[in-house]
């Protein structure tokens, strides 16, 4: 910003209920990821990017040039995260709405977030739409005039789309794993990551009376209650693996189930992935 030029206010603070906040991945777009911010007036605007400098560096860069020129005040925070993993990039995500306080669907007069699905990775555009799909944010698709880049990296002066609208994308309500599965991730995360079947059920408090109160529950029906936590766990969420069948069998909380306790649980860790931020 120049010293002729009037300094703008400041955007607003983390987590304001009402300021219109964006993300988008970078790729290879300059344009598709600057009018949407340009018509809305964005207050804050996160680019995810690679955790390493690529090919895709001097769009951030240009991007980044842009905004402060900008006509209003916006803030730009630069995530870097693995656009080629959809579990990292949704944790980024996850880590963007938690910062913003827009995980809770229920919470009323809170602007949702919007997320670019148009540019970045395909990997970031299924990550973004799934985290619309869990936290009620919006999604949108910039479709533009003509597809310029072909076989070759391009480069960010060659950048001459033209952008003809901006569509919403239609989503529904994603559900997460149900609160007493989180519990098993929780459990296990809280002992090294492994449990034998007996310990886990002693760590979830399985063994203990029901809320009526009467004797406890008879060994056989203490597994059974963990068999179906267990079973969706590991068949249909793959968070968890068994690696026996008995009591006495380990079982262990997967990569996966790493990141999704990250992304369900109750208190999730802040994201890792280094941050730069700049105020314009």
């Amino acid at each position: 910003m120049s010293a002729a030029r009037r300094r703008a206010p400041a955007s607003p603070t983390l987590g304001a209920p009402h300021s219109r906040v964006h993300i988008a991945a970078v790729g290879f777009e300059v344009e598709r990821i600057l009018e949407p911010l340009e018509r809305e007036r964005a207050d804050r605007v996160y680019l995810l990017t690679r955790a390493e400098q690529d090919a895709a560096a001097p769009f951030v860069a240009e991007i980044e040039r842009r905004l402060r020129r900008a006509t209003w005040p916006v803030e730009v925070r630069i995530v870097r995260t693995d656009l080629w993993d959809v579990f990292r990039a949704l944790a980024s995500y996850h880590s963007i709405f938690a910062r913003e306080r827009r995980t809770d669907r229920t919470a009323r007069d809170v602007l949702p977030i919007r997320v670019n699905v148009s540019s970045g990775t395909k990997i970031t555009a299924i990550a973004g739409t799934l985290a619309c799909m869990l936290w009620k944010g919006e999604p949108y698709y910039v479709q533009v005039s003509r597809a310029w880049y072909s076989g070759h990296t391009p480069r960010v002066a060659a950048v001459r789309d033209v952008v003809e609208r901006v569509d919403p994308v239609s989503v529904y309500e994603l559900r997460a794993p149900a609160a007493e599965l989180i519990e098993v991730l929780e459990a296990l995360s809280r002992r090294g990551g492994a449990l034998r079947k007996h310990e886990l059920i002693r760590e979830l408090g399985l063994d203990r009376p029901g809320p009526g109160g009467g004797p406890a529950a008879s060994p056989q029906a203490q597994h059974g209650r963990l068999r179906r936590r267990l079973d969706p766990l590991e068949e249909r969420w793959g968070f968890v693996r068994a690696e026996s069948p008995g009591p006495r069998g380990r079982v262990r909380l997967t990569e996966q189930g790493r990141l999704a306790l990250g992304l369900f649980g109750e208190h999730p860790a802040d994201d890792p992935l280094n941050e730069r931020n700049s105020r314009h």
